[in-house]
């Protein structure tokens, strides 16, 4: 880049936040020359609470457990709760960062504006202070950006938010003895759902299929290290979902026992609530569970059922469009809209530009992302010093579909919702794997250090 401090001859990172760190991290522990472009003023991405980057509340925390979450090489502390709070899991990124030598390779404040191909390879990126010129392109910006709204016909005339706008039950506005519709019955829907129904006058909630409820813990242990026992056994589908809806009975009771719909879909095939509170609101009354929303008129919501009920806040926790606005979509191999990539990360055919972080996985990111950054850093040593890797690589991102594994008996819910859904575990030794096998295909050429 013209500009001081930038080298024009090795990668660029977008985004410095969970997966932009850990992609830099592989890419430097490889000898890899890389810099990371962050648009805010210090590390952490989604997860610095009050930057324009975050769609965080105040209340947030992890809804996987710490253990499951965490980098592959650096443990959060063992003093910590089960599930981190934001402020601690910021403090973990940026212990990251420091422990890992990340920063004097991370310029703050700089936007990206575009990202174009270079004839014969490469990439221009454009961005606050000029343009840098690189070998490869590594696209970790996040996906929760742009607001998917919902398609309800009418108009409301009070404040109408989207999650990513909610921050507390006085922040954009006050909930205290307000009448609040909620819509949405994802995780953070179900979170903004159940603080509502501490402050305001009324808490509606509105989802238009119902869903499995996972509590944080069963039998004082994190819900999600219960499974894991049965995941590393190679269990079968069929006999842990038996296991876990026991043990959800027994926690919390299942979700349709406390008057909600029964889901339409099995566990796993959507991705689960993880609430330990909210069966006990709607027991409790302070939570109203209701139906899709057909019309806003005014202050008036209309339910599936034909119900009707004034309102004063409506808040959309109805989740993101994916949004790359700096490269065209066609650089990313688009298939119905959306890139189509081998495990979500490395393109079918260039072997200059990936993305990190394009997942939705059943359990913690975080790991994963490491993981997804380890293979991209060695597909990158190999696009330059082992033509055996970069042939294995080759093979491997040229089968038909886009490499998931896909365990028997899950089978998706077909919505926006499950894109880019993983099975952790299935696909973080699919991750392990190709690791592995281009490590050996890298050593036998002499191009990976010892240590590897």
């Amino acid at each position: 880049m013209s500009g001081p401090g930038f080298d024009d001859s090795g990668w660029c990172v977008i985004g410095a936040g969970p997966s932009g760190l850990t992609a830099l991290k592989n890419l430097l522990a490889l000898g890899i020359r890389a810099i990371c472009l962050e648009r805010e003023d210090d590390v952490g991405g989604n997860w610095y609470f009050g930057s324009s980057a975050s769609a965080l509340f105040a209340s947030t925390r992890l809804i996987s457990s710490k253990s499951l979450t965490a980098f592959t090489d650096f443990p959060m502390p063992r003093q910590w709760p089960a599930y981190p709070d934001h402020i601690r899991c910021l403090a973990y990124l940026r212990a990251y960062a420091d422990r890992f030598s990340l920063r004097p390779h991370i310029r703050t404040r700089s936007p990206v504006a575009a990202v174009t191909p270079r004839p014969g390879g490469g990439w221009t990126v454009s961005a606050d202070g000029g343009a840098l010129v690189c070998r490869g392109v590594v696209i970790a910006n996040g996906h929760n950006h742009t607001p998917r709204w919902p398609d309800i016909p009418g108009r409301f005339d009070g404040p109408f938010l989207h999650a990513c706008h909610y921050k507390s039950p006085v922040d954009p506005v006050a909930i205290a003895g307000k009448r609040v519709l909620v819509i949405g019955g994802g995780n953070s829907g179900c979170d903004i759902a159940v603080e509502c129904s501490r402050h305001a006058e009324s808490t509606v909630h509105s989802t238009r299929r119902g869903y499995h409820v996972v509590p944080r813990f069963i039998m004082g242990r994190p819900a999600d290290l219960r499974g894991e026992r049965l995941l590393a056994m190679g269990a079968p589908t069929w006999l842990r979902r038996f296991v876990s809806l026991r043990a959800i009975d027994r926690a919390i009771g299942l979700s349709w026992k406390h008057g909600l719909p029964r889901p339409d879909h099995r566990l796993w095939d959507s991705h689960p609530v993880i609430n330990s509170e909210i069966l006990g609101r709607i027991d409790s009354g302070a939570l109203v569970p209701r139906g899709d929303v057909r019309l806003l008129k005014g202050d008036m919501a209309t339910f599936a059922d034909g119900s009707r009920e004034s309102f004063d806040i409506v808040i959309c926790a109805t989740g993101y469009v994916l949004s790359l606005p700096f490269i065209d979509d066609t650089h990313l191999h688009p298939v119905d809209g959306a890139p189509r990539l081998f495990l979500h990360t490395l393109h079918p055919t260039r072997d200059d530009i990936a993305v990190c972080g394009l997942i939705q996985p059943d359990s913690g990111q975080w790991g994963l992302t490491d993981l997804q950054g380890q293979l991209i850093a060695r597909m990158a040593l190999a696009m330059e010093r082992s033509p055996r890797a970069a042939a294995y690589l080759h093979r491997w991102r040229g089968r038909p579909g886009n490499g998931i594994p896909r365990p028997a008996g899950i089978d998706y819910v077909d919505s926006p919702r499950h894109g880019f859904e993983v099975e952790h575990h299935s696909y973080a030794r699919r991750l392990e794997h190709l690791i592995a096998a281009t490590d050996r295909r890298l050593r036998r050429d002499g191009a990976l250090r010892s240590g590897f």
